[in-house]
């Protein structure tokens, strides 16, 4: 008598024993008994304990006989919470606007009911995100299906193994900034101006600066990049802010004069056309202490060196003025006595 299993999980076939021999398959602990006794034509295969792999079909063949194949198979049912297999959909990349379908594959017994569910706690839209069975259709994707999904497995046993992907969705950029920000110039503070950047992939971020020259008011551009004069930084909101999106903030150190005017920011990402955003930089009369860098203490004037020799020349003729005036004062005195 052979003993066979063919199993469900990895759809494998293993010869379990043979007669009374019982093949461990290097077990640490055997777990496999195959029993005939002496006097009787039953033979048994004891499986203590059962484990939730043995769930297949079960052949019992009859190896002595030369002219027919003789077997009996039984679908061997193993109640057990489930488990997701490891042929479930993995992380996957997909285009704007691509159809795909996630699949989740579980075994248990009774037969696991399945869940999706979006990480983000998002409900998955009903309009072009549908489920079937184990498999959750989703039709002409936008940016907003990125994220991490989780496929849930659970039966009358309990609840099983839990399975996540990501779904990343290829995208063009594009950018949402600031219309406008204001900064007191020549006072000695800095100013930032930020822009969050959407694209996946993470799109190459760069800054420049637009200025005119001559009679005509010619245009052109000031690369930022290289300059200590401006602090470029790039990071990653919180995925309740957004996702697949980068806050990048420029600061100009020391706001000048000439630093007012027009910031353009561009975002390049491969295989897509460039986005471009602008902010426009103007002055005000007064500092604007909350938008500076963290390391400005204060707002302070700067006076030009012209403006501080005529502060000194002015108290030096004061000084002069106070003092003929108090002399004259004491000759009319002693000329009337």
């Amino acid at each position: 008598v052979e003993w066979s299993l063919e199993r469900f999980n990895d759809g494998k076939n293993f010869t379990l024993a043979v007669d009374t021999d019982v093949l461990q398959f290097n077990q640490p602990v055997p777990r496999l008994q195959a029993i005939h006794g002496t006097d009787s034509s039953d033979w048994q295969l004891i499986f203590d304990p059962l484990d939730r792999d043995d769930f297949g079909n079960l052949t019992c063949r009859l190896t002595d006989t030369n002219l027919r194949d003789v077997y009996l198979t039984r679908f061997l049912n193993v109640i057990s919470e489930p488990v997701v297999l490891e042929s479930s959909t993995k992380d996957i990349e997909i285009n704007e606007g691509d159809s795909v379908t996630l699949i989740c594959n579980a075994q248990g017994y009774p037969a696991p009911n399945i869940e999706w569910q979006k990480a983000d706690a998002q409900p998955l839209s009903s309009g072009h995100i549908r489920q079937v069975g184990s498999q959750l259709h989703l039709y002409q994707v936008t940016s907003r299906d990125s994220g991490i999904y989780k496929c849930l497995a659970s039966n009358l046993v309990g609840f099983g193994s839990e399975w996540t992907l990501r779904l990343s969705v290829r995208f063009r950029p594009y950018i949402y900034c600031q219309n406008q920000v204001g900064q007191a110039p020549d006072f000695q503070v800095d100013v930032y101006m930020e822009c969050y950047v959407y694209g996946y992939p993470p799109p190459k971020i760069s800054w420049r600066q637009e200025r005119s020259a001559g009679p005509s008011n010619a245009k052109y551009d000031i690369d930022i990049s290289n300059s200590r004069k401006y602090l470029m930084e790039a990071t990653i909101p919180e995925m309740s802010t957004c996702t697949d999106c980068i806050l990048s903030r420029l600061t100009i150190i020391n706001v000048e004069q000439g630093d007012l005017g027009l910031y353009y920011i561009n975002a390049t990402s491969s295989g897509f056309p460039s986005e471009q955003g602008r902010i426009e930089l103007y002055g005000t009369s007064d500092c604007q202490q909350f938008i500076t860098h963290r390391n400005n203490k204060g707002c302070k004037r700067i006076y030009s060196q012209t403006s501080s020799s005529n502060k000194i020349y002015s108290i030096f003729y004061t000084f002069h003025f106070i003092f003929f005036v108090l002399f004259i004062q004491n000759y009319l005195k002693h000329s009337i006595c």
